[in-house]
């Protein structure tokens, strides 16, 4: 079986999250598979003596239940990577934003972000209230982890969430 690109569109935030710590995870054979986001998401219940469909975390029971229906529909040994979610934060979407309008009309890609980034822009948008002081490093951290994973020359663009 197949697995349509857009399969990400029906993945949660918080199970996105998930998978994305699986794949960056190196104690974890690569690629990872479906079954071994499930096991991660099992890993975090503090107790053995909890029964496996018993959760103190509703959160972590609705993580349980969403994997395993992805398990169900497409198998266990489906790679994670195309359930991952590739929306930015709402602080690099922000930043992205931004850098569009500025480029009046010019493609901008993940590095000319990353280079804008550094450049002024982020320290203009934190100036203008539009990010949060606090949340610089990890905007910077997110939009590297973006061109290690889609590469330099992707455009930006491609990342901000659309209603």
């Amino acid at each position: 079986m197949s697995v349509s690109y857009d399969v990400f569109e029906n993945t949660s935030e918080q199970l996105s999250t998930v998978i994305a710590d699986v794949l960056d995870d190196e104690a974890i054979a690569q690629p990872a598979d479906l079954a071994s986001v499930r096991e991660t998401i099992l890993a975090k219940i503090q107790t053995a003596t909890v029964a496996l469909n018993r959760f103190a975390d509703d959160q972590l029971q609705q993580l349980r239940d969403e994997v395993d229906a992805l398990i169900e529909e497409y198998g266990a040994d489906t790679p994670a990577v195309g359930f991952l979610n590739p929306w930015s934060s709402a602080a690099l979407s922000s930043l992205i934003e931004a850098a569009c309008d500025a480029a009046e009309g010019e493609a901008i890609t993940l590095e000319g972000l990353f280079e804008a980034a550094e450049s002024g822009l982020l320290a203009d948008l934190v100036g203008q209230g539009e990010i949060a002081d606090d949340e610089v490093q990890s905007v910077l951290s997110e939009l590297r982890a973006l061109i290690e994973r889609h590469g330099p020359d992707r455009l930006a663009i491609d990342f901000v969430r659309k209603p």
